[in-house]
């Protein structure tokens, strides 16, 4: 395969896990408004882990060379994963105490240039100045779809903007660990260790009990949020790591949150307004410009 179809390739694979952390962002709420958010994640983790071991289990039945062989890398790169996917969650949730959640949302974004700049550093991989440019623009629409957190800088501690940028330090950290291993990991495999790791953490610090009253309703919506985001959308993830350099990967997942307003409006009937629908457009811009190559 030529650098370029490579490249497409890598870029349709971020482009589909972009699409499904963008209608996982519909059920999940909803799974949310009829359980506790407690209840939500266990079904979340519990499912996507599930779905990852069977389809690690089918490829090894197809006789796949390489799924179902977790050696100690995948394991090595798997509870990595987990524990950066841990210290990121576990330090959003302190930071988001100290600000509002449009504020923290930004902050998190930080994860685009923190990533590009680790994987420069680790891995080697230049970053051009189109990047740059494409990530400013991109931001300055995030900051009009979901509005500015108007008042709330200035009352910001720098702690408190300091533990979210090192959250969004851990995210960007997935993406670079990813990119590192890619072609040493069955992925499918190390997802779903990742994941049963996850699981096994939430109850240390869940009561166990309330799982037996879980809603059907939460069951459904939890269950459809894990295929769309934790299952496929970070498998699909992944695999884009194989082709394609770990900031570009960040970069197209930008676009969850433009794609978020289409099922929003179709099964919440939730319109965007004229300022989202222009941040949605701005950010598009800025995300295609660093993937545009110029025509020789």
């Amino acid at each position: 395969m030529s650098g370029g179809a490579a490249r497409r390739v890598g870029l349709s694979w971020a482009m589909a896990s972009a699409v499904g952390s963008a209608f996982m962002a519909i059920p999940w709420k909803l799974a949310n408004d009829v359980g506790t958010p407690a209840h939500s994640v266990f079904v979340l983790l519990v499912v996507a882990a599930t779905g990852n071991t069977l389809l690690s289990m089918g490829q090894r039945l197809r006789g796949s060379a390489r799924a179902g062989r977790i050696g100690l890398v995948d394991l090595g790169v798997a509870i990595g994963l987990a524990g950066f996917t841990l210290a990121g969650n576990h330090l959003a949730a302190v930071a988001v105490q100290e600000m509002s959640p449009s504020m923290m949302n930004l902050l998190l974004r930080s994860e685009l240039p923190l990533t590009a700049l680790a994987a420069w550093i680790v891995l080697g991989e230049r970053v051009e100045g189109r990047f740059w440019i494409g990530t400013a623009i991109a931001m300055g629409g995030l900051v009009l779809l979901q509005g500015a957190p108007a008042g709330d800088v200035g009352a910001l501690r720098v702690g408190a903007m300091g533990i979210a940028i090192a959250s969004a330090s851990c995210f960007g950290t997935l993406a670079v660990v990813t990119r590192a291993f890619i072609h040493k990991i069955d992925v499918v495999g190390v997802n779903a260790i990742r994941l049963w790791c996850a699981v096994a953490l939430w109850f240390v610090f869940n009561d166990a009990e309330g799982i037996r009253h879980i809603p059907e309703a939460q069951w459904r919506y939890a269950t459809m949020a894990a295929l769309s985001g934790p299952f496929l959308g970070r498998l699909t993830l992944m695999i884009s790591a194989r082709t394609i350099e770990a900031r570009l990967s960040s970069l197209v997942m930008l676009l969850a949150p433009v794609l978020t307003l289409v099922p929003a409006y179709l099964i919440l009937e939730d319109w965007p307004t004229e300022r989202q629908l222009l941040g949605g457009v701005v950010m598009l811009l800025g995300i295609a410009f660093p993937l545009l190559r110029t025509r020789r």
